[in-house]
């Protein structure tokens, strides 16, 4: 075989063998790199992943070299190239992926595996060497794992290189305190609000957006601590056992919060009780005698719990230390009582909806009150706590029509107060737009069931997202009975959109309830 035909198939090999790599990158990003969980979405996409066609095509190829047809094997296999990179799909990406560092590294090494492969081919320039093309593109979707095993000793080297350089940071800061939030779902917002609140009195620094893993805390530290900072709010999320506490070695927080413990990440954690196990490393990582643990005293696996730290209860009822009353809330936003320990009553306003926001207010009240702030620093600063983005975020259209995103994330409790919060808005035409839960493991049919059978009682028309995704709640919308003249399976959020642009008039509120990202639809 020729130096130029070879090299033609090599180039429409690399093509092909890029352009799929380049998407199992991705999908490796948005799984926060975790080699398992990439392992796992290809299991779970394996249709795709392993096109029974493109196998097909390049395997009759291969048998024709092997039978020694030469030319013909050589017109069918570029053929063959030549189709697969005219027929590969590249989906439009909700979130987009992002060239970072550890981005760059996985670039070099394939760049070392890709000249390799070149010199191999042109060394041998045979049969044989198509065939080994034509094999590595069949499974050109487990490079990806294979870059990421080849670079794990780099990564780890470097990983633990910025935890130290971060721990150092934080030790260097006299008087410095830091409050870790953790839970099943409402970190984010409720790191947005006790943030804000404590800024009335404190020069603050905060985990950023959605960084909650543990590089996201040290990049966050690394990049952004300064030596005016007094206190870091710090998100703590999790998928194994042992996250919360690798974050708390770092951070080694003085005041930790527990929003919730359910069934979130059952996919990564089993149990409900491996992920309270995990969510509580956050409390036993706390100074055993100023350190302060606020826990959500409305969560039924928090109370069951055994918290033996210096514990503050806050919640929707006189249960607990501090908690809300007198709540009163309309598409404007909420308006209720702080009720203290000592009984003295703190009426705070805000923008946000839901009684999930107002539980979060409270534990910001909470912290705010034993920090030392002053009432009118504390009315001020929950008065200044804007919505935090796709979380609750109430949209007014000019045509009068309103949006209510919560299309972030999802999780069984928020999701049904997302749920009252639409079926709040009496007299007007309600419609919901949802994909339903993910990463709940064995329980997902069930809950996405039971999600399902409570959007009948809050919704005047149910667009559910997703072929795959839809199964479980439509089995809760025939349970209640609900019309099938109300519903509609879309294969997309786009299709759902353009469904909903054909019911919405001025009287319409819309609820947008978790939008899946790139690796689930």
């Amino acid at each position: 075989m020729t130096y130029y035909l070879i090299n033609i198939i090599f180039i429409l090999f690399l093509i092909y063998f890029l352009r799929t790599n380049r998407h199992g990158l991705h999908m490796f990003q948005l799984e926060h790199y975790y080699k398992d969980r990439y392992i796992k979405w290809m299991k779970e996409n394996s249709k795709e992943i392993f096109n029974i066609k493109k196998i097909i095509l390049l395997l009759i190829s291969s048998i024709i070299f092997l039978v020694r047809y030469e030319t013909i094997g050589i017109v069918l296999t570029v053929l063959t190239y030549i189709l697969l990179n005219f027929t590969i799909h590249r989906r439009k990406e909700k979130k987009a992926f992002i060239i970072t560092k550890r981005v760059k590294r996985q670039f070099i090494t394939y760049g070392i595996l890709i000249v390799l492969l070149g010199m191999l081919v042109n060394i041998f320039k045979d049969s044989f060497a198509i065939i080994v093309l034509n094999c590595f593109a069949m499974v050109s979707y487990i490079f990806v794992y294979i870059v990421a095993f080849i670079n794990t000793p780099i990564e780890t080297f470097i990983n633990n290189k910025f935890c130290k350089n971060a721990t150092k940071k934080i030790k260097s800061i006299p008087e410095f305190t830091v409050v870790g939030i953790t839970g099943s779902y409402g970190k984010t917002s409720t790191k947005y609000i006790v943030n804000t609140i404590l800024s009335q009195k404190y020069n603050t620094l905060m985990t950023p957006e959605s960084y909650n893993t543990t590089m996201g805390v040290v990049k966050t530290i690394n990049d952004n601590l300064k030596p005016i900072h007094q206190l870091f709010v710090c998100e703590m999320g999790a998928k194994y056992i042992g996250d919360i506490k690798e974050i708390c070695d770092i951070v080694h927080p003085n005041i930790g919060i527990v929003t919730a413990i359910g069934p979130q990440h059952l996919d990564t954690f089993k149990s409900v009780e491996n992920v309270a196990k995990t969510k509580l490393e956050l409390v036993d990582s706390l100074p055993d005698d100023t350190g302060l643990a606020f826990v959500n005293w409305e969560d039924e696996n928090i109370r069951k719990a055994k918290i033996s730290k210096n514990v503050v209860k806050y919640g929707l009822n006189k249960n607990a230390d501090y908690y809300a009353d007198n709540i009163q809330i309309t598409e404007k936003g909420s308006n209720f009582n702080v009720v203290m320990p000592n009984g003295k009553k703190i009426n705070v306003k805000t923008k946000l909806l839901g009684n999930l926001n107002v539980l979060n207010i409270v534990v910001g009240v909470a912290i705010a009150d034993k920090l030392g702030l002053s009432e009118e620093q504390i009315k001020m600063g929950v008065k200044f706590i804007k919505p935090v983005e796709h979380r609750l975020e109430l949209r007014p259209n000019p045509n009068g029509s309103i949006i209510i995103d919560d299309s972030y994330n999802s999780n069984n409790r928020g999701a049904k107060m997302a749920l009252e919060v639409l079926g709040s808005f009496k007299g007007r035409q309600r419609i919901l737009i949802t994909p339903g839960i993910v990463e709940l493991g064995d329980k997902s049919y069930e809950i996405n069931k039971e999600l399902g059978f409570e959007a009948t009682k809050h919704s005047d028309f149910i667009i559910l997202v997703g072929e795959k995704q839809a199964g479980p709640m439509l089995d809760g919308l025939k349970e209640a009975k609900y019309p099938k003249s109300k519903t509609m399976v879309a294969k997309n959020l786009d299709e759902a959109i353009k469904k909903m642009y054909e019911l919405m008039d001025s009287n319409t509120v819309v609820l947008l309830e978790n939008d899946l990202p790139d690796n689930y639809l």
